[in-house]
């Protein structure tokens, strides 16, 4: 049966876990202003709620990117991922997470901490914190994890790979030397690649890298072009996509 492109419930997924991982793509959890051009980006903190509490009484095992690369991993594993590191997923987002044991990690903007969504500011969106250090390591010391999105998050194939490479690369050293810990994990923005940007973020040294592709991931998938379903609420279709 084929899977719808957003995850709302499991009643949108009921082969949810088969032929592969599937993992859901967060970006903004917590009440959403009356003036936001991308609306379906937010998520409402019940809906959330609903949602994780949804997946762990269905038995769902909550991995880490970390777990995609061992050789075994449960069937009805699922992976929850967080885009760009909005302030309001640590305010509304991290509490559920806590309550459910459920594992997470969070894909930083790491020249943007403690700034404003200016890639989306400059389309229009609504300006929106994003996590300074002291909350990073607020959510690291939940048991949480992190990777990188960039350092400003470009569209990596629209400019030249010398900037690409610096995108990439200086990401993943930054968010080492601030954090005191290896990044093994990145996140294309806005989903998109070309293979030229897959072979520097393979050459950076990245274990996984994750797309926005909504499918899941089999055994055997290649690690650097992971799928995952965007989370959305019910009324997503009114909405333009990301």
């Amino acid at each position: 049966m084929k899977q719808p492109a957003w995850f709302t419930s499991l009643k949108q997924f009921p082969a949810l876990w088969d032929g592969g991982l599937p993992a859901l793509t967060y970006h903004k959890v917590g009440p959403r202003p009356w003036r936001v051009r991308l609306r379906g980006l937010y998520l409402s903190p019940a809906l959330f709620q609903r949602q994780i509490t949804e997946l762990s009484q269905a038995g769902a095992s909550f991995l880490s990117p970390d777990d995609f690369i061992q050789s075994q991993l449960p069937a009805s594993g699922v992976f929850l991922t967080f885009d760009d590191g909005f302030l309001n997923t640590l305010r509304y987002a991290l509490p559920v997470l806590v309550a459910h044991q459920a594992t997470a990690i969070q894909f930083l903007v790491a020249d943007r901490l403690g700034r404003f969504n200016g890639w989306e500011i400059a389309q229009g969106e609504t300006p929106e914190r994003l996590m300074d250090r002291r909350d990073v390591r607020e959510w690291l010391s939940a048991g949480q994890h992190i990777g990188a999105h960039t350092r400003t998050h470009p569209r990596l194939h629209q400019i030249p790979l010398r900037q690409a490479r610096d995108e990439i690369f200086g990401s993943k050293k930054k968010l080492e030397d601030t954090f005191g810990r290896p990044i093994h994990h990145f996140c294309y923005p806005y989903g998109e690649f070309s293979q030229p940007i897959a072979d520097l973020v393979a050459e950076a040294g990245y274990r996984t890298a994750w797309t926005t592709r909504p499918h899941t991931n089999p055994p055997g998938a290649d690690p650097l072009l992971l799928g995952r379903f965007t989370a959305r609420g019910p009324s997503f279709r009114l909405f333009p996509r990301r």
